[in-house]
């Protein structure tokens, strides 16, 4: 059973404590702004580069899978076209043409598909490599306690958006 003296006694360390830690919270406030990392990417000359690397790297298959594609569209195209007229045996051997484009078609598709993905990935991660060095220097330089990314913060004022230093930063080289 708790009695009035004990009731009051809790209550007030609880009031002590809280001030406490009130008054450790506003002595040191800690300085805080956010970043916008996929705008800042996507206003990189770097992130242009990579698409342009990537396209390089495997334009000629890339172009090799869409001229096959395009052969499979005709001929799908023709054997409905021209099928009515065609023998028996003509159709057939359309019929097999086509399934073995089309298994050229996957065996060619998918493993460029995770290629480029893969290749992507690589060149995406060192552009965030060089965009978490700027955030670091510009952190510092402004001497920031916590920096967060932009979708972590349902709110915030946009003076505390350190996006465009954080460019800055890179595009100086610094």
């Amino acid at each position: 059973m708790m009695t009035l003296k004990n009731l009051f006694v809790k209550t007030a360390a609880t009031l002590v404590f809280g001030a406490f830690l009130l008054g450790a919270t506003a002595a040191h406030a800690a300085k805080i702004a956010f970043v916008d990392v996929q705008a800042i990417a996507s206003q990189l000359p770097q992130a242009q580069q990579i698409q342009e690397t990537i396209m390089a790297e495997f334009g000629e298959r890339i172009e090799a899978i869409g001229q096959l594609e395009r052969d499979i569209n005709f001929n799908v195209e023709k054997i409905r076209r021209d099928g009515p007229t065609m023998s028996e045996a003509e159709q057939q051997r359309l019929a097999e043409t086509i399934q073995q484009q089309q298994i050229q078609y996957e065996q060619m598709a998918r493993p460029l598909d995770e290629q480029m993905r893969q290749r992507q990935a690589e060149e995406r991660n060192k552009l965030l490599a060089v965009i978490k060095n700027a955030i670091d220097k510009v952190a510092e330089q402004g001497n920031y306690d916590i920096v967060l990314n932009s979708g972590a913060a349902v709110y915030a004022k946009d003076s505390y958006d350190i996006s465009a230093a954080v460019v800055r930063q890179i595009q100086s080289g610094n």
